[in-house]
């Protein structure tokens, strides 16, 4: 797809079946093996494949009125926000997706995150919305229906001329009726929302976001998302990782899109099935190799009038250097390997859970029981219940043993984490830089996050304070003066005057005034955390941050700055209402929803992420983020942060890139800074936990290539297998490696 033109769509015109097929080899032929006998004449001038939608709901859109994204340098600049680089890949695919939303039924735009699919989806909104057509936006949550605000806002320049303003952007819940040239956003829980009632105006064009979660065929949200693109005149779905599906999920996805089934997917997933289950090792390599390549690259052609999807790596030079280079090997975290006292615990453990299983048939393994002690205590204690509610006198004896066997061990943090609070210390000590940890379970997270409160040193608090307290509230003041919205600004004083950030902000002034009017001076020059010139000052970065905060499009963000400033009382006891210790000195936060039961940690902040997000993508707030799942999708982390810890891996590989994508953005801290990004994977070493890992390097290092077609990692399984159980599957990949590049290649728009 190299032209830039979908199938049956040539600046406007219909194209003959021949010239399409000519142009785009089996394009017309991609998902049928056959074309039926007696096709209308419609189907054939519009160059659709049998099967597929035709255009017979009176959509149109003129191409003359999207000809403003052949200049993208006209428009990239300060003032709106967009680089020059990524720009030119955005508003070429954009053109390419409204060419094909002219001339057939949908599209997938699959590209790697953090390549600014939210960006070429808002312009491909506006050129839409401008021609009159209604266009309904479905979101995962509350806090991307804001950032996707932000960005139909940054995007509405180009499309001024024609009508665009972003006062027609609404963010309204559960609207029945859409007007005609407006955008409409909405969650996902709207949509389920909207099916249920039975409601739901027609859309022009319906764009769903992270569309993957709608994979499930008995899933509400598909179910939802069905019924509303049925009703939508063209549906556009993005996601970063559709190719990891199941081949029957990536065909329902797909048919959302228009397109009907295709087998050539399906003998694609069949072959990789067969290479990653196959235990023996077929004499003929080379025979194999084409074999795989062979099954892509027909796959590939099946999917090229639908999917759109461009890679980092597979990126010019000058554009990739706005996203930050990557190590060249992960960043090593040691471990030290298990001791014979926690071997034996794992042991005792594992033959507990067998002779008390809380259901029949349960495996005995949890990765947790390996990362952490409280997923070790709360399994014994559940076991010993079930052993009593038994009576069952071994089982009873058994969970003692292993209960005084934990306890022992207890006394010291688990090692993993204490290998992880050491690594952690050092990049945000000597390097002060900000560190990003992922957890796939909350109470590991919490047990995680318990160790690094007790462990990194706090920010020290001078006694008594170098600069009067009153001193720094009137250079921020000063800084941060906003006469409309100053009742807003009150409680981020409070916070920047808090002992915690003052002692923050000292530590990069190095030797601050006492003087209000000269300390505004200092904070105006000097440039926080080492950071380069391009950065900008410290006081430029609380203007952005407040600008983040205030921003007209994030409601829910400034509610909560209003509720801080009724509330009031609380700095005048040292500690303010912004999440975390920070102002204490702590230095660490958690964000996730919080589970019942237990104390929270002291710097778990259970509410919406929005506040979280701004404070981490500054240089101010905490230097350790620690996250579940929760953060992994749709999110920007990676302002002032380059350093990405997976402390407990989620099965699948399609987690792990996801949650890379949070720091390995556009205008990354990596860029920014000229440094490299980072991922660690740290492992316990001697344990299943370190077999685990080192299956994830060798999915992920096979994932790109094979359009994101590797098996979900199954722990228990992979733990089983013997040595060199996947050993074909590895040298036909690497063999096959350059003709799947090729292949990949062909979905770029």
């Amino acid at each position: 797809m190299a032209g830039g033109r979908a199938p049956g769509f040539c600046r406007g015109r219909s194209v003959a079946p021949r010239a399409v097929a000519r142009r785009w080899p089996g394009a017309a032929m991609s998902f049928c093996p056959a074309r039926r006998p007696g096709a209308p004449a419609r189907r054939r001038r519009a160059g659709l494949a049998p099967g597929a939608i035709p255009m017979t709901d009176g959509f149109r859109l003129d191409a003359r009125r999207w000809r403003l994204l052949h200049h993208a340098d006209s428009y990239a600049g300060p003032e709106t926000g967009l680089l020059a680089e990524p720009l030119a890949r955005q508003f070429r695919t954009a053109r390419t997706l409204l060419e094909r939303l002219a001339g057939g039924r949908g599209a997938l735009l699959a590209d790697d995150a953090g390549l600014g699919k939210t960006t070429v989806a808002a312009l491909v909104a506006w050129a839409v919305a401008c021609q009159g057509h209604s266009v309904r936006i479905h979101v995962p949550n509350k806090t991307l229906r804001d950032r996707w605000a932000r960005e139909l806002a940054r995007c509405a320049a180009p499309f001024a001329r024609h009508g665009a303003d972003p006062a027609k952007v609404h963010q309204l819940r559960l609207v029945g009726r859409l007007r005609a040239g407006h955008i409409q956003l909405a969650t996902h829980h709207d949509a389920r929302a909207l099916q249920a009632r039975g409601a739901g105006a027609s859309a022009g064009l319906l764009i769903v976001d992270e569309a993957h979660r709608a994979k499930a065929e008995a899933s509400g949200l598909r179910q939802a998302v069905e019924a509303l693109a049925q009703r939508a005149q063209r549906v556009l779905l993005l996601t970063a990782t559709p190719m990891s599906l199941q081949p029957a999920e990536l065909q329902r996805l797909l048919a959302l899109a228009g397109a009907p089934p295709c087998a050539r997917i399906q003998q694609y997933a069949d072959e990789l099935a067969r290479l990653h289950q196959d235990r023996a090792i077929e004499p003929d390599l080379p025979a194999q190799v084409r074999r795989l390549a062979r099954a892509a690259e027909d796959a590939v052609q099946a999917l090229a009038p639908w999917v759109i999807r461009h890679s980092i790596e597979h990126l010019p030079a000058a554009e990739r250097r706005r996203y930050g280079r990557l190590d060249a090997q992960p960043w090593a975290i040691p471990v030290r390997p298990a001791t014979a006292q926690e071997l034996t615990l794992l042991l005792r453990l594992d033959r507990l859970m067998h002779l008390v299983p809380e259901r029949s048939g349960e495996r005995r393994y949890d990765p947790r029981f390996h990362i952490g002690w409280e997923p070790v205590a709360d399994a014994v204690d559940r076991a010993a219940q079930r052993a009593a509610e038994r009576a069952d006198a071994l089982a009873l004896r058994h969970a003692a043993h292993t209960r005084q066997a934990l306890d022992a061990l207890r006394t010291q943090p688990h090692p993993k984490m204490a290998a992880v609070a050491a690594a952690v210390a050092a990049v945000t000590g000597e390097q002060q830089e900000k560190v990003l940890v992922f957890c796939h379970h909350r109470a590991t997270a919490a047990e995680l996050l318990r160790t690094l409160e007790a462990t990194l040193p706090a920010l020290p608090l001078p006694q008594p304070p170098r600069v009067p307290a009153a001193a720094w509230r009137a250079a921020w003041e000063a800084i941060l003066h906003r006469p409309h919205d100053q009742h807003l600004v009150v409680p981020l004083i409070d916070w920047l005057c808090s002992p915690g950030l003052c002692a923050q902000v000292q530590g990069w002034l190095k030797a601050p005034s006492a003087q209000p009017a000269r300390l505004v001076s200092q904070l105006e020059r000097q440039r926080p955390r080492g950071a380069p010139r391009a950065a900008g000052s410290i006081a430029a970065a609380a203007r952005a941050l407040a600008d983040v905060l205030l921003d007209a499009r994030s409601p829910s963000t400034r509610a909560m700055l209003r509720a801080m400033g009724q509330a009031g009382a609380g700095f005048a006891r040292g500690r303010t209402h912004f999440p975390g210790g920070l102002d204490a000195g702590l230095r660490v936060l958690g964000a996730w929803d919080a589970e019942g039961g237990g104390d929270p940690p002291r710097s778990l902040y259970a509410g919406r992420a929005d506040i979280v997000l701004a404070l981490f993508n500054s240089p101010f707030g905490p230097d350790v983020l620690v996250a579940t799942d929760r953060l992994s999708e749709g999110v920007d982390l990676h302002r002032w942060c380059r350093h990405l810890i997976h402390y407990e891996l989620d099965p699948s590989p399609v987690r792990t890139l996801q949650r890379n994508g949070r720091v390995r953005r556009i205008g990354s801290w990596a860029a920014v800074s000229g440094r490299t990004v980072r991922y660690a994977y740290p492992a316990f070493a001697g344990t299943r936990d370190a077999r685990a890992v080192a299956v994830m390097a060798q999915r992920l290092d096979a994932f790109d290539l094979l359009l994101g077609g590797v098996p979900k990692l199954n722990f228990q399984n992979e733990d089983d297998a013997p040595p060199g159980a996947t050993h074909s599957a590895e040298h036909v990949v690497h063999g096959a490696r350059e003709q799947l590049r090729r292949a990949n290649a062909r979905l770029q728009a």
